[in-house]
């Protein structure tokens, strides 16, 4: 048996697709105990794989996965980012891990699910929703798609919208959108989106949470990073990569910054104005025309 405290310090999104190795180390090796230091504690509750250890401990091995390497060659490798992680867990722990899917975790326990959920207590709305994360960090302006306010008119006898989002983050109101921008903990988040019918945004945290709920999903990636990369087989995954000559037609652009772009129209970036409100809309429409949904 092995005593392992296996350490992640970066955003939500990265934290939420390392649970994937949590998983995959306890399904090849049930007896390890394994517990985890990250930032984003509110993503392990009620995770019945952790066991609480000491890292003072001397029985105690401490891991950090930082994933800095496959990310570098994931244009051509072709590994998806939650497989990334279970490969270097493998190469620093010396094992052979199952790699049985590619989805990340998340637990809600019994008791959340009695719960009323955030849009009722605060709207008064009982009805159905879908989750929109219509903002960027401020230091990832590229990562904004400007076509957010069109998409939620397209949808506005179809679908209701709850607008999602950190408070230090840039999120401009939508008109016809509950609001909950600032509003909700991590933990009232993770429940938000197990009460939604999906959600919708840009490469962030809100698609890995749609995976490890198992909830449709409308990604607006632009050319952004390698498809293979980042989606998951049941969503909705919007990309442009090879449309273009300002990246690799294999890879994305991996920018963050606007005046790090060398595709701009109009100001905003080529990749994402090719992308239609009426795109992201029929996206999200498919999901009832398929019937998983119903209205």
């Amino acid at each position: 048996m092995r005593k392992i405290i296996l350490k992640q310090h970066q955003s939500p999104g990265d934290v939420l697709v390392f649970t994937a190795t949590v998983k995959a180390i306890k399904e090849t090796y049930p007896e390890w105990l394994i517990d985890v230091r990250t930032p984003c504690m509110e993503i392990f509750e009620g995770n019945p794989r952790i066991t609480h250890l000491d890292e003072k401990d001397s029985d105690v091995e401490i891991i950090g996965l930082v994933n800095d390497t496959e990310i570098h060659r994931s244009g051509v490798s072709g590994i998806h980012y939650c497989q990334a992680f279970i490969r270097e867990a493998e190469e620093k722990l010396g094992v052979t891990l199952k790699k049985d899917d590619m989805w990340p975790e998340i637990f809600i326990r019994d008791v959340e699910k009695t719960w009323i959920n955030q849009v009722e207590t605060e709207f008064g709305y009982k009805g159905k929703f879908w989750l929109i994360n219509a903002g960027y960090k401020p230091e990832c302006p590229l990562k904004f798609y400007p076509y957010w306010q069109e998409v939620a008119f397209l949808l506005r006898d179809h679908v209701q919208f709850v607008q999602i989002g950190s408070e230090g983050h840039v999120h401009e109101p939508l008109q016809g959108v509950f609001n909950l921008v600032g509003k909700t903990d991590l933990r009232q988040l993770i429940r938000l989106a197990y009460w939604s019918e999906g959600l919708v945004g840009p490469i962030s945290f809100q698609m890995h949470l749609a995976a490890a709920l198992k909830k449709p999903a409308v990604v607006v990636a632009g050319n952004k990073e390698p498809v293979r990369w980042e989606m998951y087989p049941d969503h909705r995954y919007i990309a442009v990569n090879g449309c273009l000559k300002c990246s690799a037609y294999y890879d994305g652009c991996w920018k963050s910054r606007l005046e790090e772009c060398l595709n701009l129209t109009g100001g905003r970036p080529r990749c994402y104005t090719m992308i239609r409100p009426e795109d992201v809309a029929n996206a999200v429409l498919a999901y009832y025309a398929g019937g998983r949904l119903s209205f």
